[in-house]
């Protein structure tokens, strides 16, 4: 084990030596996130004040004149236009209305006959300025529709309460720690997955592939230690850089976490505190170990057989799209309430960590990945270093 450390060593006093390198592996997380996190809160915020201090855009046609009173009566949020040329959807389409609003012709006449009329809204929900003009014509209209209702019962002589047999009284048994976990139980391992998987493929290209174009390769072969001794420790460098990359990731995208929130560190820290407890981090840092040696392993045994780092590449960069589809498929819904998934190797580390941070904790189901993870990883390192011991495997021509 003592030259493999040596190997190991020997990988990172190279990465030492190349600034760049060390720049966008360790410095860059801790720049990358609080500035795309922060840019994100900064525009959220500048188009949520344009759209509260900006008029809604609306054509309004009411020959009855049972709306639109309503509606003039608040200039400061609901802009008036006249009907626009061509079709007024079309304009809705371009831009130029945020809101079309059609009432019945006879509307006033339902409304004298106690009855019910129609108003049909145009909207475009792909536009946050027409979502936010039918929230503002739906909050006028509210009062308005409990005015009408009271004039009606009164002229009915009839108890207020006629209108509302049922009070539907809705408590949250979820509190903001468990709704924060559910949300970072389906995120977190996708994330880690991609971050262990891409921290340990591009370190993982220059220490094999790499190693042969640079023509040094059998030059560490002539050294007395034994092959399976240098192969341990590039697979504990790989490793060990997948680890790293992901953990200055997620603590970069922690300190970050304050910016989505709008600044408001003391509320998200405390939440965040109350689902990062140290079990749930201590279990999390358990179950990834063997599965960052399990992506090492591959990203070791293809890079080490490739000719040179362009093979290495295309060899090793399918692997992110099985993750990726992996990572997305643990995060439909009712996935986690699928049994057989449990003994799906990969999966069942996403299933395990979504439920732990979702207070859904089982620990056969963690048991079981966990061995099975361990299993995985111990039989592909068994397999790497038996292959990659072979001179064939190695100088590959």
């Amino acid at each position: 084990m003592k030259g493999a450390l040596l190997i190991a060593k020997k990988e990172f006093l190279e990465l030492s030596k190349d600034k760049k390198t060390m720049f966008l592996a360790f410095v860059l997380p801790f720049l990358l996130y609080p500035a795309i996190f922060g840019m994100m809160a900064k525009m959220g915020k500048r188009d949520e004040a344009q759209n509260r201090n900006k008029a809604s855009r609306v054509y309004v046609a009411d020959p009855s004149g049972v709306v639109l009173p309503l509606l003039k009566a608040d200039p400061r949020r609901f802009d008036l236009v006249s009907r626009p040329e061509g079709d007024p959807r079309q304009a809705l389409k371009d831009q130029k209305l945020d809101l079309i609003v059609e009432v019945d012709a006879k509307a006033s006449e339902a409304l004298q006959k106690q009855e019910t009329f129609t108003l049909a809204v145009t909207v475009d929900q792909s536009e946050r300025a027409s979502e936010v003009a039918l929230k503002r014509l739906k909050e006028v209209l509210e009062p308005q529709k409990q005015s009408w209702v009271r004039m009606r019962l009164e002229s009915l002589k009839a108890s207020a309460q006629l209108a509302e047999p049922l009070k539907l009284d809705v408590k949250d048994a979820a509190d903001s720690a468990l709704k924060a976990g559910k949300v970072l139980g389906m995120l977190l391992p996708y994330m880690l997955m991609i971050m262990m998987y891409t921290g340990s493929m591009q370190h993982g290209i220059y220490a094999t592939a790499g190693e042969k174009e640079r023509h040094t390769l059998l030059s560490l072969m002539a050294t007395r230690l034994p092959r399976k001794q240098i192969i341990l420790g590039k697979l504990l460098y790989i490793f060990s850089m997948g680890v790293i990359s992901a953990v200055l990731n997620l603590i970069s995208m922690a300190l970050s976490a304050p910016f989505i929130g709008g600044g408001e560190t003391s509320g998200t820290l405390t939440t965040v505190a109350a689902i990062a407890n140290p079990m749930t981090l201590t279990l999390t840092f358990l179950i990834m170990v063997p599965l960052g040696l399990f992506f090492s392993n591959f990203i070791l045994l293809m890079g080490i057989q490739a000719k040179n780092t362009i093979e290495a590449g295309s060899a090793i960069t399918p692997g992110i799209f099985l993750v990726v589809f992996l990572g997305v498929f643990t995060m439909a819904p009712g996935v986690d309430k699928m049994a057989f998934l449990s003994y799906v190797p990969v999966v069942n580390v996403c299933l395990a960590l979504r439920k732990l941070f979702s207070q859904q904790f089982s620990w056969m189901e963690y048991l079981i990945a966990f061995t099975m993870t361990v299993g995985l990883a111990g039989l592909m390192t068994l397999v790497s270093t038996r292959v990659l011991n072979r001179e064939k495997a190695l100088f590959k021509a």
